[in-house]
């Protein structure tokens, strides 16, 4: 049984940042400090797809491995 704590898990703040970027994204807080929706679109489709990258890689059955 995995008795890793949640707050632990790398997939979990993977998410979490996922969210709040997207938040951040659809509230129009990027335009406020100066990123344009395009340089915004860039970082944001990167960040989400090394996220992705790291959900995908998880293997939750190993205690050493994420």
């Amino acid at each position: 049984m995995n008795t890793q704590p949640r707050w632990r898990s790398y997939v979990m703040w993977a998410a979490i940042i996922a969210q709040v970027v997207t938040l951040f994204g659809l509230l129009g807080l990027w335009d406020r400090i100066g990123i344009t929706s395009d340089v915004f679109q860039g970082i944001a489709t990167a960040i989400l797809e090394i996220l992705t990258l790291i959900g995908v890689i998880n293997n939750p059955t190993s205690r050493t491995g994420w």
